[in-house]
């Protein structure tokens, strides 16, 4: 029997177990300046998000906070994430981002990751429909009704 110690023993069990469940992680990676997140998004359509601390600078605690997301979305998000697999094949768009305030923002699925979402679709249908998914889970999470969390760009 074999025992597995460290932090990032935890995090790659933690994230085969998702991927397992079939769980996907919309993931924005935060900046220098502002804070990310990672909503685990279940098949059920219970999701849950927490904030990822800024790379430098002080850290706030935070806790999860969990939502129940309409059933209409979770299954169009599903649906759309399984008609662009393999997400290798998304087109790749590249766009200038601040050193301080830019982020990425991806869907981590099934061992897949997408290309950085934050760059726009490239006029590709299935990374559209990702985009527009994600940006409406992201917004259900929002602070104040009906934005998104602000960004500075």
């Amino acid at each position: 029997m074999s025992v597995i110690t460290g932090c990032g023993a935890t995090m790659r069990l933690t994230a085969f177990a998702s991927e397992q469940a079939g769980t996907a992680a919309i993931v924005d990676s935060g900046s220098t300046n502002t804070a990310g997140f990672r909503i685990l998004v279940q098949r059920s359509g219970e999701a849950e998000q927490t904030q990822t601390p800024r790379r430098y600078g002080p850290q706030t605690a935070s806790k999860a906070r969990k939502r129940q997301l309409p059933r209409a979305l979770v299954d169009r998000f599903y649906s759309d994430l399984d008609a662009a697999k393999p997400f290798s094949a998304l087109p790749e768009q590249h766009c200038m981002k601040s050193a301080s305030f830019g982020t990425t923002l991806s869907i981590e699925f099934a061992g897949e990751k997408t290309p950085d979402l934050n760059c726009g679709d490239g006029g590709d249908s299935k990374l559209q429909a990702i985009i527009r998914d994600a940006t409406e889970i992201i917004k259900l999470f929002s602070p104040s009704e009906g934005s998104a969390p602000s960004k500075p760009e």
